[in-house]
């Protein structure tokens, strides 16, 4: 038996967390006369031209767009998009958010909107796309299978390193320490709430709570609260209920648990409190909530409309 000193580590890699919000990821094929008006979104998007030619304005500047050209799009940017050619056109696009300092700080280091077909980061970020692409294809008329979703998930994170490799080929952006700082924070929430789901401990009240991180980052509760609002746009209290109610949706939807058995594991006391909490956060019940966003049901009622 060999002994501790005969071992050496070959390699390792930290530990992960990163939170990815997706939504609307939906290809399109549209006419000649096809427009759609100007908005805007929380979101980043990016809208990759599949074949045909439109014009999209982003912030004022006007981008004529044709196959394989990718547009990336800030939260908050007002456009607009249109067809400019006599066939029209077919698209694909994804918006997204996540919750990780670092990936953030990438984005909104770099702010050129359009990248042609023959750029490197359309180049590189195109398998990913077009995997996504066929998959939305395919899935149309259809639940996703398991093993499709998996594929969904890892088309999503081959496109966003991709995206991020791209982008960071110039020199790496490095964190103020207040940024390092508010990211320990987040990670001793995202550590709490893992500790609930393993074990179900009972929620302490929140300036326990608080006060458990400040002292493991050996800081004031009044700096932990400043110093996370100030990077993160939240309090860490919104953060960690932010978590929480991420983890009781993809409770809800990808178990039979009981809502008792969730409520257990998401460290409340009782189930009607869990549920109130839920409500205040939904608008709905989580009974509701599994109902109404259950995959059966969606395809059932679309089938009906």
């Amino acid at each position: 038996m060999k002994s501790y000193s005969d071992q050496f580590e070959m390699g390792r890699l930290p530990d992960l967390r990163i939170t990815v919000q997706l939504m609307g990821l939906h290809g399109r094929k549209v006419d000649s006369l096809w427009s759609y008006p100007s908005h805007e979104h929380p979101m980043y998007e990016i809208h990759w031209v599949v074949d045909g030619e439109m014009e999209m304005v982003v912030d004022g500047q006007t981008y004529h767009q044709t196959k394989g050209d990718i547009l990336f799009i800030r939260p908050g940017v007002t456009h607009s998009c249109k067809s400019s050619g006599p066939q029209g056109f077919t698209y694909f696009c994804v918006h997204f958010s996540v919750i990780d300092r670092i990936f953030s700080k990438e984005l909104e280091h770099h702010q050129t909107t359009s990248y042609p077909a023959s750029s490197q980061l359309a180049i590189g970020i195109q398998p990913a796309l077009s995997a996504l692409y066929d998959l939305s294809i395919e899935s149309k008329s259809t639940i996703l299978s398991t093993s499709k979703s998996m594929k969904v998930h890892s088309a999503v994170f081959d496109l966003l390193g991709s995206l991020i490799d791209e982008l960071s080929q110039s020199d790496n952006v490095m964190l103020t320490k207040k940024e390092v700082l508010a990211s320990q924070i987040a990670e001793q929430i995202e550590d709490s709430v893992q500790t609930l789901l393993l074990h179900g401990q009972t929620h302490e009240n929140g300036r326990t709570w608080v006060q458990d991180i400040a002292k493991s980052v050996n800081m004031s509760p009044s700096q932990v609260n400043r110093i996370f609002h100030q990077v993160y746009g939240k309090a860490p209290r919104k953060y960690l209920s932010e978590i929480l109610l991420n983890e009781a949706q993809r409770l809800l939807l990808q178990t039979d648990l009981s809502v008792d058995h969730i409520a257990m594991m998401l460290g409340y006391r009782t189930s009607p409190h869990f549920s109130r909490q839920f409500k205040r956060w939904t608008d709905i019940t989580p009974s509701e909530y599994r109902e109404n966003t259950d995959p059966q049901t969606q395809a059932s009622r679309s089938r009906s409309l």
